[in-house]
């Protein structure tokens, strides 16, 4: 893949990630403009369709673009415009006393452009966040992404310790499911773990009865944190119902600053 030269004269120059499923590589036009190739296995055309239908009607500051559907070396294949910076997984790490409501806001803004939509993206994690280094985020992977209640086979969920407790149990996911992903990814980025671990099975009960929690010797401002426990609610009726809603509602951000900022002295 790495040398090869696409139809329209992009030409491929190494891997920029590896998911679960698709590679991405970093592309040059002959311009020497960069993008990002997400280049899915043999097979998965259907994955790759499902990427550039929803991308494509995506126009949003905080939404990587989705520019063009390819075949490469006979595997399916979506061009992205190219976003610097770094999953927000790794932002975090490299950059623990920063603010995390600044990005948790551009994640929400995200979601309310996709719900607004009638679309919901059903894998919301820190991975699927890209967050350059003067904190600008993009939402990005719309594979997975569809119509607010759309039913598919339980192999095509999103990620287990993000998953919300209706979707566990088969349900189709609606924008209040996003909305409770959104609230896990806000729990590990002020926490820095997450509320739920263990057992797949472990993790899956616990996301359907399990009281949420403040790690042990962390003291989250009472605002923050009933906001928080809002966005986990296991009754979905009970949650902000899109991100729209729950971006209204979002705490000042001076309610928060890092990870340490919420620790007890």
């Amino acid at each position: 893949m790495v040398g090869a030269t696409l139809p329209g004269g992009y030409r491929v120059v190494r891997p920029l990630a590896r998911g679960a499923v698709a590679t991405v590589y970093l592309a040059f036009d002959r311009r020497g403009t960069p993008y990002a190739l997400k280049v899915f296995p043999k097979g998965m055309d259907a994955r790759a369709d499902r990427e550039w239908r929803v991308g494509r009607g995506l126009n949003h500051p905080h939404v990587n673009p989705v520019l063009e559907r390819l075949t490469v070396a006979e595997r399916p294949a979506v061009l992205l415009a190219y976003a610097p910076g770094a999953r927000l997984s790794d932002w975090r790490l490299a950059h623990p006393d920063r603010p995390f409501l600044p990005v948790f806001r551009q994640l929400l803004s995200a979601l309310a452009h996709l719900h607004q939509k009638g679309l919901v993206h059903r894998d919301v994690k820190p991975e699927n966040l890209l967050v350059s280094e003067r904190g600008v985020a993009r939402l990005i992977d719309f594979d997975l992404s569809g119509p607010k209640n759309e039913r598919l086979a339980r192999a095509r969920l999103g990620t287990l310790a993000y998953l919300s407790p209706e979707e566990t149990r088969g349900a189709p996911p609606s924008p209040a499911s996003d909305v409770y992903s959104a609230g896990i990814v806000l729990y590990w980025g002020l926490f820095g773990e997450l509320p739920f671990v263990g057992s797949p099975r472990e993790v899956i009960e616990a996301h359907r009865h399990a009281e949420v929690r403040p790690p042990e010797g962390a003291a989250p401002p009472a605002e923050l944190w009933a906001y928080l426990t809002r966005l986990l609610a296991k009754d979905p009726k009970k949650r902000y119902p899109d991100a729209r809603t729950a971006l209204k509602a979002l705490p000042p951000e001076e309610t928060s600053g890092g990870r340490h900022a919420l620790r007890q002295a």
